[in-house]
């Protein structure tokens, strides 16, 4: 819990949470503003940005005020009893407002970090570190609260973010050896995207030193069908290799023997 116990949720539906208890911020408009500032935790956000996400490009000659009202309500819903809010303060400055919390407060921001923290890490501590960031998702940036036209404009890049993190994440395991334990999982990942070629090794690896080179093979050419059917090319050669390499059961696919600890950073090759 942070300083003051708040805690802001923006991954999913925007929820504010404060020593324990829900905060009910019931207007739309007031939880999309709330992300819109807490996106920019401890930065101004000019008002002419804020009134252009707000009414995505098109707000009304009174926008102005409205979000002056929206702000003041917020204010009431968030510090009911006008004391400074502990760990949390909404303040005008110049000609923009700005949320003053803790960046580890919000969910957001917590997960970029947490992902950045795991490139560093070895593959036991990079899985915990992915694991926990993965945790705050719990659906799209905003998702009650924003239009998808804003949603896209905020959170460039963050659901690649997210995939990539899930494919370090069960690579990291692999190499720690839970090649069983993340067959049912892994086996999902590749059903929602059955175009992502790292969940797709990472699959065929797991099945395989499972014992199971059949259902590897079969895998591959389940994803050579998907690769022909919605893009019209075959896979890399990349996977291809790996395909190549299990056919004719390459020892250096089984589940390496323990070694030497590696230095944290040192890139893995996991295939």
């Amino acid at each position: 819990m942070t300083d003051g116990g708040w805690e802001f949720r923006l991954l999913g539906p925007v929820e504010v949470w404060r020593g324990g208890g829900r905060v009910t911020l019931a207007r739309r408009a007031q939880r999309c503003l709330l992300g819109l500032l807490l996106l920019e935790a401890g930065r101004v956000v000019p008002v002419s940005r804020l009134l252009e996400l707000l009414w995505d490009d098109d707000p009304p000659a009174h926008a102005r005020g409205v979000l002056h009202s929206h702000v003041a309500r917020l204010r009431g819903a968030l510090d009911p009893d006008r004391t400074g809010s502990r760990g949390f303060r909404l303040l005008l400055r110049g000609d923009g407002y700005v949320a003053e919390t803790d960046v580890a407060a919000v969910d957001v921001h917590r997960f970029r970090d947490l992902v950045a923290r795991a490139r560093l890490a070895g593959p036991g501590g990079r899985a915990r570190l992915l694991r926990d960031a993965l945790a705050h998702w719990r659906g799209p940036l905003l998702a009650d609260s924003a239009t998808d036209r804003v949603r896209d404009r905020l959170g460039v890049g963050l659901e690649e973010l997210r995939l990539s993190a899930v494919e370090s994440c069960v690579e990291a395991e692999l190499e720690c050896g839970r090649h069983r334990d993340l067959l049912p999982e892994l086996a999902d990942l590749v059903r929602q995207h059955p175009l992502r070629e790292r969940l797709i090794r990472a699959y065929m690896l797991a099945l395989y030193r499972d014992g199971r080179r059949p259902d590897a093979l079969a895998a591959y050419r389940r994803a050579r069908g998907d690769f022909a059917r919605e893009l019209g090319l075959e896979p890399t050669s990349d996977l291809g290799e790996v395909h190549d390499r299990m056919v004719h059961a390459d020892r250096s696919l089984d589940l390496p023997l323990p070694g030497p600890r590696r230095p944290a950073g040192q890139a893995v090759a996991w295939w």
